[in-house]
């Protein structure tokens, strides 16, 4: 007879579903009471939206308050964020719009690209995109470039508005960054008797005979405070104090002018300036200003500095800023030895060496000036066959028919790839094959276009490298045929002209980096007095 037994259903245990962790990014452009009213507004909104929803988990605010979208590098929360992003500290972003996210096409696409490698999605809800979606990625290129030429259009309104006010001596400073006035009701300068104070002492010290630096060390000394509200002075801020119109009373308008979308530069003649003679009340009078002006101009000039440009002043030796430390990649500084006796001397150390952490010791300024003269000398008497030899390896590295037929190659996959991907999206459209086929297909082939497109450019970027090599190399032959014979010192123009950097392999071995491409490793011996070499 059979026998039956009963197997009971065992237990089940359902996993509980990890919620997703969601975040939310909101910036808004200025600070004017309105769009603050709109930031608080979407702060709001996005912590009662998420946490509302209960497969989510709130994984905080993420807000820029008063910051262009022109400059991601600027958006200092939104840099946080993309840090969190790689700690994984959550799933998604959710934002109002792409234009929001970022106005500059570069800057999104590399961003949302980026956080995609992590697993990261971005949600914008205006546009409805889903950037771990293959199709997201053109569509958001697309209107990525829509947000970057509205961004042009208000900056070209700006500009124009900017030009009018300009135009009628109109103007607007920040004084909560402007030492020595405040604003009336009515926007007006009006000076601040306690800030105006220290103006008046700075300028005071300055005619007595004081440099910027001494001033400055007596104001900490004194523990007068800055416009923030600290005690460290900076040289740049007394130099600014004292170069700056406005304590005369007079103000000049458009010193600076935006390049491109993003970039901010000193109007040199580009744009025009206007000058408008009392405009506000004086905290200087106009002939100490102009009295100051004519001592940091003869000061300038005695350091071998045009007054004005800045650039001279910081490089006015031809060494700085070209010796690179070949073991941490920082640059060496100059540094006086026994400064004020005898055995004053002049060498080079790397910027991290006061603080322990590189082992590369000090360079005599002697010695890496003695050995470019040794250089010099060596290529100038040698120029016929070291130039020759290198002018025929870069002939051989120029563009060739091989190259042509590569980059014509690659554009026909290109162009190909881009026909099958419009005619993929119309398939799609007209209903003619499953979406989920269409996606498949489309993230394969936008992986092959990304590596041709990827390829094309590393291949073009090498060409145009050997191109400047060859430019550079003809202007180094014509400035050693115009020497008339050996170099017998050291010289700045001619360093300035030839060498784009020296690399310090090592204490006593230096690799001259020359701006043709062309590298000269020379090494000495170390000895008291006189290194050699």
């Amino acid at each position: 007879m059979k026998k039956i037994r009963t197997i009971e259903k065992a237990p089940v245990f359902h996993e509980q579903l990890k919620k997703l962790r969601v975040c939310a990014y909101v910036r808004v452009s200025t600070n004017q009471s309105e769009q603050q009213e709109s930031f608080s507004a979407q702060v709001q909104h996005y912590t009662s939206y998420i946490n509302n929803n209960p497969a989510w988990t709130f994984a905080g605010i993420y807000s820029d308050q008063g910051i262009s979208g022109k400059n991601i590098e600027k958006q200092l929360e939104f840099m946080r964020m993309v840090q969190d992003a790689e700690n994984k500290k959550f799933d998604l972003i959710i934002t109002k719009s792409i234009s929001r996210f970022a106005r500059n096409v570069q800057d999104c696409l590399e961003t949302v690209r980026k956080l995609k490698l992590l697993g990261i999605a971005v949600h914008f809800e205006k546009e409805a995109i889903n950037t771990l979606t293959a199709e997201s990625e053109l569509m958001l290129s697309i209107l990525s470039s829509v947000a970057e030429e509205e961004l042009a259009s208000i900056s070209q309104n700006m500009h124009w508005s900017n030009q009018r006010r300009f135009k009628k001596g109109k103007f607007s400073v920040n004084t909560k960054r402007f030492l020595g006035y405040d604003k009336d009701r009515e926007g007006n300068l009006i000076i601040n008797e306690e800030q105006a104070t220290i103006v008046r002492q700075i300028f005071k010290d300055y005619l007595s005979g004081l440099g910027v630096s001494h001033i400055a060390k007596g104001l900490e000394a004194d523990e007068v405070t800055n416009i923030s509200g600290k005690v460290k002075w900076a040289e740049s801020s007394i130099r600014d104090i004292l170069k700056n119109e406005k304590y005369a009373g007079d103000a000049r308008l458009q010193k600076t002018i935006t390049t491109g979308l993003c970039n901010r530069k000193r109007n040199s003649g580009e744009a025009p300036m206007y000058y408008v003679k009392d405009s506000h009340p004086a905290i200087i009078s106009r002939e100490d200003f102009e009295k100051v002006q004519e001592l940091m101009t003869e000061r300038a000039k005695s350091k071998g500095n045009i007054q004005g440009n800045r650039e001279k002043y910081t490089n006015r030796y031809a060494l700085t800023g070209t010796i690179v430390c070949g073991h941490c990649g920082n640059t060496f500084k100059r540094h006086i030895d026994n400064c004020g006796t005898v055995a004053e001397s002049v060498c080079w150390i790397c910027n991290t060496y006061s603080k322990n952490s590189c082992g590369v010791g000090r360079i005599k300024e002697e010695t890496i000036k003695g050995l470019f003269v040794k250089v010099f000398n060596q290529l100038y008497n040698d120029r016929a066959k070291l130039l020759g030899d290198y002018k025929a390896r870069l002939e051989r590295e120029k563009l060739t028919e091989l190259d042509n037929e590569r980059i014509a190659k690659l554009d026909e996959e290109i162009e190909k790839l881009i026909r099958q991907e419009r005619a993929l999206f119309l398939i799609e459209e007209k209903g003619y094959a499953d979406h989920n086929l269409v996606k498949t297909e489309h993230e394969e082939l936008v992986k092959t276009l990304t590596r041709l497109q990827t390829e094309r450019s590393d291949w073009m970027a090498e060409i145009n490298k050997r191109d400047t090599r060859m430019d550079r190399t003809l202007e180094l032959e014509s400035i050693l045929e115009a020497q008339d014979g050996n170099l017998a010192e050291f010289n700045d123009d001619m360093y300035r002209n030839i060498v784009e950097k020296i690399v310090v392999k090592e204490r006593t071995k230096l690799i001259f980096q020359l701006k043709n491409g062309l590298a000269f490793e020379e090494s000495y011996t170390l000895k008291r007095g006189h290194d050699i070499f």
